[in-house]
């Protein structure tokens, strides 16, 4: 069965670029101008895959995101935020919010295929099952995608979360910007490499907030990452 694809895109022009990709990729792609329409259908079939622009009609692609994230049967569901917006403060918002992969407008069709398989085989692979990793009073749990420390807990964005899970895996171990790319990102990553700085920076942010004051991902310069909590 064909991987169901939504997009909401008002740009026809774009929109039509997004749907002879997919659909020569042989996927399922349902293309909305406006946020209203895209809703009513996934009240009859749910999606294995949202792109959303950020600015719409009628409510923009953050608003959709908050939308989708509330409910339940749609809250795992991964999202990519198709935007000309650019700006890192713009793409922080984005990925916060619940966004699991960020693409600037103009892109390269390739690179658009590229990474919605990437966001679909990972969908695909993951379990439920309920499994917890834990270094020094910092704990996160894989099933509910969150993290605890001090008894305050951290939500984290898909993305944010397999990008710390990765780090926690190998605690005090040097890894290279290339080995967190392909593993968190996907082997045929094909994006901005400002896309880990940028999700690196969140995480520390939220450690931060629960007081873990300590530099626990330090950056080697010129190479790579450690988690050193």
């Amino acid at each position: 069965m064909k991987p169901i694809i939504y997009s909401v895109e008002d740009d026809l022009n774009i929109q039509n670029v997004i749907r002879i990709a997919l659909q020569n990729t042989q996927f399922e792609i349902v293309c909305f101008d406006n946020a209203k329409e895209m809703f009513i259908q996934v009240e009859k079939t749910i999606p294995d895959l949202f792109l959303l622009d950020i600015m719409l009609p009628d409510m923009d692609g953050i608003e959709i995101i908050k939308k989708i994230k509330k409910q339940q049967i749609l809250n795992k569901i991964p999202i990519m935020i198709i935007s000309a917006k650019a700006s890192e403060v713009d793409k922080v918002i984005g990925l916060d919010t619940g966004a699991d992969d960020y693409l600037i407008k103009p892109f390269g069709v390739l690179e658009l295929v590229s990474r919605v398989k990437a966001l679909l085989r990972r969908n695909n692979t993951s379990t439920d099952e309920e499994d917890s990793i834990n270094i020094k009073g910092l704990t996160i749990n894989k099933k509910e995608y969150s993290a605890v420390y001090d008894n305050k807990t951290i939500r984290f964005t898909n993305k944010q979360f397999k990008l710390l899970e990765y780090l926690m895996t190998k605690p005090d171990r040097l890894i290279s910007r290339d080995e967190i790319l392909n593993n968190v990102w996907g082997y045929d990553f094909f994006g901005e490499t400002r896309t880990l700085d940028v999700h690196i920076k969140e995480l520390r942010r939220k450690l931060k907030i629960v007081g873990i004051n300590k530099e626990v991902i330090e950056t080697i310069r010129g190479i790579g990452y450690k988690f050193v909590l």
